[in-house]
């Protein structure tokens, strides 16, 4: 008996790997600009630390020290440039020594305080308090030497040479030995201040406010 005749099958395109038994497709290659990453739940990418972050209190405190120890020495070089052995004493000016003081406030209130421009601005307040009493304490210390080297004289008249301390805490504001005109040291020092003792002063703030910018954007 004959069989029946059998069409040949066609031969099956091979299968796609990636099912059992073959190993996983590898990713197709995409064109195109280079992806965005993506974050779970849709939540944008964190935001870059911020700048260093200082002690505000701390800052302050340590400008007020600063402006302190500032004006003491600056009080010291006024007085040690000071001619006080003529029959008047003569004074000499020094600009860098009111840029040292700001510049001392400005570097303490940036290191401490971080970015902070308001910090900045409490610092140009102290810096011109710093060289306004260095300026005022200076003076007592030029007059307290100055009467020292007149102690015969004020002897024959039964006074005894104050100190730049008491000339400036206890005269500050009355005349030396009882008088009853006149003024006191600060009434004495603005008899004496001229154009360029002010311009001298207002380079402390300038140079507290630089420093600081400078200090706090490196």
């Amino acid at each position: 008996m004959s069989q029946n005749w059998q069409q040949p099958q066609q031969p099956q395109p091979p299968q796609q790997p990636g099912g059992y038994g073959y190993p996983a497709q590898p990713p197709q290659p995409q064109f195109g600009g280079p992806q965005q990453p993506q974050f779970a739940g849709g939540f944008p990418p964190p935001a870059p630390p911020a700048g260093r972050q200082g002690n505000p209190a701390l800052a302050v405190l340590a400008a007020v020290v600063a402006a302190l120890v500032g004006g003491f020495l600056y009080a010291f070089l006024l007085s040690a440039l000071a001619d006080t052995d003529g029959n008047e004493p003569k004074i000499t000016q020094f600009a860098y020594a009111g840029v040292a003081v700001g510049a001392l406030v400005g570097f303490v209130i940036a290191k401490l305080g971080g970015r902070n421009p308001a910090l900045w601005v409490i610092g140009a307040v102290l810096a011109f308090a710093g060289v306004f009493f260095g300026e005022l304490y200076g003076y007592a210390m030029i007059t307290a030497d100055f009467l020292g080297n007149h102690e015969k004289e004020l002897a024959s008249i039964g006074q005894d040479a104050p100190s730049a301390f008491s000339i400036f805490f206890e005269h500050f504001n009355t005349p030396l030995f009882g008088a009853t005109s006149g003024g006191g040291l600060f009434d004495a020092w603005k008899e004496d201040a001229d154009a360029v003792t002010w311009i001298f002063m207002i380079l402390s703030p300038a140079a507290a406010v630089s420093t600081a910018y400078r200090l706090s954007n490196r």
